[in-house]
């Protein structure tokens, strides 16, 4: 018998590996390697409230990253590189379904 959680990760990591809906990422910490990741970016993220479908929070770029593939809480010096911008992590919400959302803000150099 298969484990429910196996199955999401095998889920996940298919959904994550398909062309057209990911693109490349990559995480540069603010100390170590950098690490080639997929994700799904999102240049107009806005989280709704569910009870009254209203927005609670402003529009802006937002990724998400299969759970575990950074850190939770990153250090405020982390960076994303994504589509040839550079982003540091505002925000990192886990959606409770091995996917954590990152709402970005872009550094300008």
């Amino acid at each position: 018998m298969t484990d429910l959680m196996s199955v999401m990760t095998d889920d996940l990591a298919t959904l994550f590996d398909l062309g057209g809906l990911t693109v490349p990422v990559e995480y540069r910490p603010a100390t170590g390697a950098a690490v080639q990741l997929k994700g799904i970016y999102d240049e107009a993220w806005c989280e709704v409230d569910p009870k009254s479908r209203a927005p609670i929070s402003s529009t802006g770029p937002a990724v998400h990253l299969q759970a575990g593939s950074i850190p939770a809480e990153p250090d405020e010096a982390d960076r994303l590189v994504i589509l040839g911008r550079t982003f540091r992590m505002h925000e990192s919400k886990p959606d409770g379904q091995g996917v954590t959302i990152y709402t970005l803000h872009e550094v300008r150099s």
